[in-house]
């Protein structure tokens, strides 16, 4: 397998937010409901996937095609550092097989009103741990790319020992959370500092590291472990709040939080329950799935190509926040704040609405602003979250960061 020349470069053409890193990203419109995640029906679709390196296999990625064209797709594996750019490692050193995978045979969308060619392809092997990028392009042109799409592979040689609490400090208490972190770490990695860990923290699946600020580490080379001393609230994390919901996997009925629903000849519309903001409420437990969906057809089982797209719109009613701008975001758009999911003020009805389209489903969602804000949704410390701590290591030598250690913690 030849190494393509200038590979780098591409992606730094590809228009990404930060340069040379590489993000979830869609660039074509009528691409709709990128998923990468087990191959299950109805399952959780969750952000950015995280995956055991020793049982690989049963993933997939699929896509909506809502031109219709029947494009000739292929899928590409890129490797990654632990910042996201991309290595500088052949493909034959982390793949199993060959790359540029084409991606035939889509299949047609059966009794829907919004037509569609529903794509979906097995994920490659690879061969060792880290980050990795699967990029689908059409046209066998690798510039005409369709979409970027994150995913982390991790092997079991660094035990992460985390616990999530209640913040400590009193001003915090009621607002925040902490985590507690402990690596046990083998005798083969005779370690005598902590050059070349990185410890990442996320939190409901999200990109974003909680832990930006994390202090030198402490080794215990008797006990092998290695402990952090938070000694400013370095690991402390705003709770956040429950994500809203709204269920799409019917068109003949309401669903919960389904304030009505439009029957048009060419597509179908439904409005949410009207929103208000949260952040002046007490805490309201409530089931949610930490700001991910599910793809799901109420009165069909094939939910992947019976699955009908939705116009959903969005509400929020409250006064206008002068120069700010409010987004509706959850796994479904990656939490991009982005003018696909831009909210616009409708000054006579008091509130902010957007008109999405949706592939047939429940969804969590929440409302964030262009600035800190906290009324919107609130931060609370009993919110249940879910958090995964990723740890990185560049053995001696390497010319990679390789994903060591995983865990995934639920709060409370």
């Amino acid at each position: 397998m030849k190494k393509i020349p200038g590979l780098i470069f591409l992606f730094l053409l590809m228009n990404f937010s930060i340069i040379g890193q590489i993000m979830n990203k869609k660039f074509k419109s009528e691409v709709q409901t990128i998923i990468l995640s087990k191959s299950e029906e109805k399952t959780i679709i969750t952000d950015n996937p995280v995956i055991d390196l020793g049982t690989q296999g049963n993933y997939q990625i699929c896509f909506d095609d809502l031109v219709m064209k029947n494009l000739t797709y292929h899928l590409r594996v890129i490797h990654c550092q632990s910042d996201w750019k991309p290595s500088n490692l052949s493909e034959i050193e982390y793949l199993q097989d060959f790359n540029d995978i084409p991606i035939r045979s889509p299949k047609n969308s059966f009794g829907t009103k919004i037509p569609y060619l529903h794509y979906q392809i097995e994920l490659p092997k690879v061969r060792i741990s880290g980050n990795y990028i699967a990029m689908v392009y059409a046209q066998r042109n690798k510039r005409d790319t369709v979409f970027t799409k994150r995913f982390s592979v991790y092997e079991n040689a660094i035990t992460v020992a985390a616990k999530i609490s209640f913040a400590r400090p009193n001003h915090l208490r009621n607002t925040h959370q902490a985590i507690d972190l402990t690596l046990i770490y083998p005798n083969q990695l005779m370690l005598n500092s902590d050059e070349g860990i990185q410890v990442i923290l996320r939190k409901n699946y999200q990109t974003k590291n909680w832990l930006d600020k994390i202090p030198r580490a402490q080794i215990n080379g008797q006990d092998r472990k290695i402990t952090f001393p938070f000694y400013d609230n370095e690991n402390v994390i705003p709770g956040g709040n429950e994500f809203r919901l709204i269920n799409l996997s019917s068109t003949q009925q309401k669903m919960t939080f389904v304030e009505s629903i439009r029957q048009y000849d060419a597509y179908t519309e439904v409005s949410t329950q009207l929103e208000v903001p949260q952040g002046n409420y007490s805490y309201v437990q409530r089931p949610d799935f930490d700001g991910s969906f599910v793809i799901d057809h109420y009165e069909n089982g094939n939910s992947n190509v019976s699955s009908d797209y939705i116009w959903c719109i969005f509400q929020l009613k409250m006064e206008e926040l002068a120069n700010e701008q409010i987004y509706v975001v959850g796994a479904f758009n990656q939490f991009e704040k982005s003018p696909e999911n831009l909210m616009e003020y409708d000054a006579s009805k008091q509130m902010y609405t957007k008109r999405i389209r949706l592939k047939q489903g429940i969804y969590n969602y929440q409302f964030v602003s262009n600035k800190p804000n906290n009324m919107l949704e609130g931060n609370y410390s009993q919110t249940e979250n879910t958090y995964e701590v990723l740890v990185y290591f560049r053995k001696p030598g390497d010319r990679n960061d390789s994903l060591l250690g995983y865990n995934k913690l639920l709060f409370p």
